[in-house]
């Protein structure tokens, strides 16, 4: 009996035993079907969905750039494209061959189009049976009217091959401003560009309900493909994206739309699961004025007319670094770029000595002459005992040192007995040597100034291909060019002369620190950003950028800007060409060497009105002669436009905008 008590026993717990097994896995399968049911549900159904699944992208427009009062600069075309569709192209050879050979007919109209590669594209293209349109490359991109009608017209004979419209940028002013507004290309056209960005995701625009099945999750949403427009130059590459609370965020570039189709096994689409439309991107405002930046363009134009000469402007507000005109000489028509350049056509723009496709505005670092000498005399004037009352003899020319090195001014009679008024109004050459001889200005003091007013530096204007200039000092020639720094290399740089170099828009960015009372401002081309709805829907109105208040006493200010009003005032000055119209102005003349069997570059600088500055003025113009001739008068009629005022003849420049 106890021997069979001791059996139930162990039986009863051998029972509870696998009881207890069986719970713990039945304990298991409920807790697995709990995390695939009820906690990522959402994961698995979307992967089957992504498994059943098939997208098709619709490109989006590009945001529109407009100039300050809304014309637009940049816009979209309408384009048409021959395009592939695999699911619907047929696997018959004998089909094949008669599509390839009608294609070939209606693309040769305007084309070379060889069959033997139309095919091959369309192979390649038919490796996969999706629905996703793809374009023929080459023959079929941007094609005319008459390839559409007459592809229209045969469709029915050519099933899978289809007319698609995508979007073109489109620059509606031709070359006006195409520097600084720049320019568009196909991503693929540099890898490299693609590789840096093709991770890049759209931002979410809205939170999903949590254990809700988001079909646009599934979806990767890249920003870029390889057949997506992307900026290369001017606002076009620096608005492409921007950094936003620690992610890229794309400002031009739209999102694009998308078809989401259920497939069978084969890959041929069922039917339509979901739709999104596409979404234009933002739209950028320029603080440029499209009015005065063609006053601009057609002033440089007429000073460059049948000469190898180049020439640029540079117009911007002294109180908040806003550039209204930034202009370049020769420049292209930016639409150009829209298309594949013949060779011939891209022989001519490489080979051209005058470089058509640089931004001269910005890249080309030219020695100052005599607009640095606004630099000169606040340094002499912050760092030696020069006073107003200071006179120096200008006989035509100073010897310098055993060798008698002559050192000439550029009036070869002489200014007679000159003090710094009048050194300034007719821009003395032999009153800033000696402002070095006999005052102690010395070379460090000037590269510190010219320095401290962002020569040698970028400015970090918003577009690329910024040049920073160079301002020579004593350590680098010793270590550059292995030798001592001479008085003489002084006496050159006090009068912008020698190594020293600058850009026409770090001048502007003197001349308005000099308006403005001492404060270094960054300029800047972009002056609002409409982010669309998909973004928010927020004006972003940027905000204006003191780099640096410069520690120059106010008097020594006020000097110098006494002294470039002089040089418009006196009859004598140098830069008279920019007055007598109604609005004060305040300028600096520059004739610099380059080399001495060539013309001088012509310099110009300025600011509107004197008492109350809004504008800040440089002009350049390669190998123009004097300053006063030639820049002054540029800067004349750009104030002039600025001011509604029309001297010289009425102006009245026509601009297409948005519904030309």
């Amino acid at each position: 009996m106890d021997s069979i008590g001791e059996e139930r026993a162990q039986f009863a717990a051998r029972i509870r035993v696998a009881a207890i097994a069986v719970g713990l896995v039945f304990a298991l399968f409920v807790g697995r079907l709990w995390i695939l049911q009820l906690t990522r549900w959402t994961t698995y159904a979307e992967g089957a969905t992504a498994n059943r699944t098939n997208i098709v992208w619709e490109e989006a427009p590009r945001g529109l750039i407009c100039d300050r009062n809304g014309v637009v600069l940049a816009d979209n075309r309408a384009a048409w494209t021959v395009n592939i569709v695999p699911a619907d192209f047929p696997e018959d050879d004998e089909a094949v061959d008669n599509i390839v050979a009608q294609l070939a007919d209606i693309l040769g109209r305007e084309h070379s189009v060889s069959t033997a590669d139309l095919r091959k594209q369309i192979s390649e293209i038919c490796q996969g049976k999706g629905p996703e349109a793809r374009p023929l490359k080459g023959v079929g991109e941007d094609v005319s009217l008459k390839v559409v009608q007459a592809i229209e017209a045969r469709k029915y004979d050519m099933p899978g091959v289809v007319i698609e419209q995508s979007n073109q940028r489109h620059y509606p002013c031709g070359s006006l401003a195409s520097h600084l507004i720049g320019y568009c290309r196909p991503i693929n056209v540099n890898l490299a560009d693609y590789e840096r960005v093709k991770d890049l995701c759209y931002p979410q625009s809205s939170p999903v309900p949590r254990g809700l099945l988001n079909i646009e999750k599934l979806i990767h949403q890249p920003i870029y493909t390889r057949n997506s427009l992307f900026g290369q130059e001017g606002v076009e590459a620096s608005y492409e994206l921007l950094e936003r609370n620690g992610q890229m965020v794309p400002v031009l570039p739209g999102r694009r739309g998308y078809h989401l189709y259920e497939v069978n096994a084969s890959g041929r689409p069922v039917r339509e699961i979901q739709s999104r439309p596409p979404d234009r991107g933002a739209t950028v405002y320029l603080s440029l004025d499209a009015r005065l930046q063609k006053v601009a363009e057609q002033a440089l134009e007429r000073a460059i007319a049948d000469s190898n000469r180049t020439a640029a402007a540079v117009m911007m507000d002294v109180q908040t670094g806003e550039i209204l005109v930034l202009a370049s000489k020769p420049s292209l028509d930016a639409n150009i770029w829209t298309r594949a350049i013949p060779p011939e056509q891209w022989k001519r723009i490489h080979e051209d000595p005058r470089r058509p496709m640089r931004n001269i505005a910005i890249a080309g670092e030219y020695p100052p002459g005599s607009v640095f000498k606004i630099i000169s005399a606040i340094a002499a004037w912050q760092t030696t005992d020069l006073q107003e009352n200071t006179t120096f003899t200008c006989k035509g020319s100073i010897t310098v040192g055993r060798q008698h090195q002559r050192f000439a001014c550029w009036k070869h009679s002489g200014h007679g007995r000159v003090s710094f008024y009048k050194g300034m109004a007719q821009s003395c050459d032999v009153y800033f040597y000696e402002t070095v001889l006999k005052a102690g200005l010395s070379s460090d003091s000037i590269a510190r100034y010219a320095r401290l007013f962002g020569l040698g530096s970028p400015t970090g204007i918003d577009i690329p291909g910024e040049e920073e200039g160079f301002v020579p000092d004593k350590e680098w020639k010793a270590t550059v060019k292995r030798d001592s720094w001479l008085t003489g290399d002084t006496l050159n740089m006090v009068i912008g002369q020698g190594w020293l170099t600058v850009t026409p828009l770090q001048m502007a960015v003197v001349t308005a620190a000099v308006a403005n009372g001492g404060k270094v401002l960054q300029p800047r081309v972009v002056h609002k950003i409409q982010w669309p709805r998909w973004l928010g829907g927020q004006a972003e109105v940027l905000k204006p950028v003191v780099v640096r208040k410069l520690d120059v006493a106010p008097e020594t200010l006020a000097r110098v800007r006494k002294g470039m009003r002089l040089a418009v005032t006196q009859p004598q000055g140098t830069a008279q060409a920019v007055g007598g119209w109604g609005v004060a102005v305040a300028g600096k003349t520059g004739s610099a060497e380059h080399r001495r069997d060539r013309p001088t570059h012509a310099w110009f600088v300025c600011f509107a009105p004197y008492q109350q500055p809004k504008y800040a003025v440089a002009v350049f113009v390669w190998e123009g002669g004097h300053g006063g001739t030639t820049a002054a008068p540029i800067a004349r009629r750009i104030l002039a436009a600025a001011f509604e005022s029309r001297p010289g003849g009425h102006v009245s420049p026509h601009l297409p905008s948005a519904s030309d």
